[in-house]
């Protein structure tokens, strides 16, 4: 599960490219050398080994600088179809991922309302669940300021009926 602070309307991979952006470990944070006990100014870089078939990101949306938490309703801009992790593998692996599920919140960090968006996975239509009421919904709703975690299927995995999704 990959967790990102909601700070602005940035692009998440935007924020994929800050927490992976090579960094050079100085003054403090220099580690020390497991075979000489010396502290050498070096680099860090993040990539991914291994991609998952289910990716979840969660969108941090409470501000911890405020006193009660304060909700962040920013709208997070994020692919819905061909999300493109490749050029975070370590071995450039071709790495494509589609949207299939939205978790919302709406109210505060006290009180509040949960709703889900997801997509069919034969006639790729999106559906709001709302508590008893379930119906069909414009994909261009989908993205909005009450998304809190998005779930993402890997191209060309199995659903668990056997099918291929795309």
């Amino acid at each position: 599960m990959l967790i990102l602070h909601v700070r602005s309307s940035t692009g998440f991979t935007n924020w994929i490219d800050l927490f992976t952006k090579e960094e050079v470990l100085d003054g403090d944070e220099i580690p020390t050398c497991s075979k000489c006990p010396k502290r050498q100014k070096c680099t860090r870089s993040l990539s991914i080994q291994k991609f998952p078939r289910i990716h979840v990101v969660h969108l941090k949306r409470f501000s911890p600088q405020e006193r009660f938490g304060r909700k962040l309703n920013t709208t997070v801009d994020f692919s819905m179809n061909g999300l493109d992790l490749s050029p975070y593998s370590a071995g450039q692996t071709p790495c494509r991922y589609s949207l299939y599920g939205v978790a919302n919140h709406s109210g505060t960090l006290l009180s509040g309302h949960y709703t889900a968006y997801c997509r069919h996975p034969y006639t790729a239509e999106w559906y709001e669940y709302n508590d008893s009421r379930v119906h069909v919904m414009d994909q261009r709703n989908v993205n909005s300021g009450k998304a809190y975690v998005l779930f993402f299927e890997l191209a060309g995995s199995k659903h668990r009926s056997g099918s291929t999704h795309v």
